[in-house]
């Protein structure tokens, strides 16, 4: 089943097959709904699960030692997210990479972001998390603001992004808009930070063998972990 409101198509989990057999594949939701005012964190657990790596919230918040009310009360910021996305590499000695990219950078253009997703979506060793205001993603004034969620896929015949939410509940699990509005949402500026939006890329340092000689993809591991549960 497949609805379309107000220009952004909203997709059952049932049919996921059906949109890619890209980085949607290694992106699993239901197991990550965010925890209240919790989808900077939700999001970094999302994204290390997606990579192979099982991740929960909870263990974020332990190996960190992140104050919850740091989180709660103010939110955090794209560079918070990152420092704290960082800090959970290094002392869980996980072979990844991270980078953060915040959109007010001059080299960061449409055509620039436009040329990663592509690269991004096709790509099994990276995740990419995206840090962006709401109310320009969805064009709805009523939304909050901030928000992170996972870039999903992206479709260059229709410029359309997929995004996999952190609040499935609220936005549903996998939502699509244009790549221009999406850029926009990522270019406007936090206030807590007076600095634009934008992503953290983490990616594998390890590359993974797909070819078919019997080693497993990481995040099909993490898949039937999840769902053996």
């Amino acid at each position: 089943m497949i609805l379309c409101i107000k220009g952004d198509t909203k997709m059952d989990i049932d049919n996921i097959a059906q949109i890619s057999k890209r980085d949607l594949e290694i992106i699993q939701l239901h197991q990550f709904q965010q925890p209240i005012y919790c989808c900077n964190v939700t999001a970094i657990a999302y994204a290390f699960t997606a990579l192979g790596y099982l991740t929960t919230v909870d263990e974020i918040f332990y190996v960190t030692q992140l104050p919850i009310s740091s989180v709660l009360d103010d939110g955090m910021t794209l560079a918070e997210t990152y420092d704290t996305c960082r800090t959970y590499i290094e002392r869980k000695e996980i072979p990844v990479s991270i980078r953060v990219e915040h959109f007010d950078k001059p080299s960061m253009t449409l055509e620039a972001f436009t040329r990663e997703v592509e690269a991004a979506v096709c790509d099994e060793n990276d995740v990419h998390i995206l840090n962006f205001n709401t109310r320009i993603a969805h064009e709805n004034p009523s939304l909050e603001g901030g928000h992170f969620s996972l870039l999903a896929d992206y479709e260059p015949e229709t410029q359309e992004i997929t995004i996999a939410d952190t609040n499935p509940k609220r936005y549903t699990r996998f939502w699509k808009c244009p790549i221009g509005r999406i850029y926009a949402a990522c270019v406007d500026k936090d206030s807590s930070s007076n600095r634009s939006r934008g992503m953290i890329v983490l990616r594998r340092k390890e590359k993974v063998n797909l070819a078919g000689n019997g080693v497993v993809h990481p995040a099909e591991i993490a898949l039937n972990a999840l769902h053996s549960e």
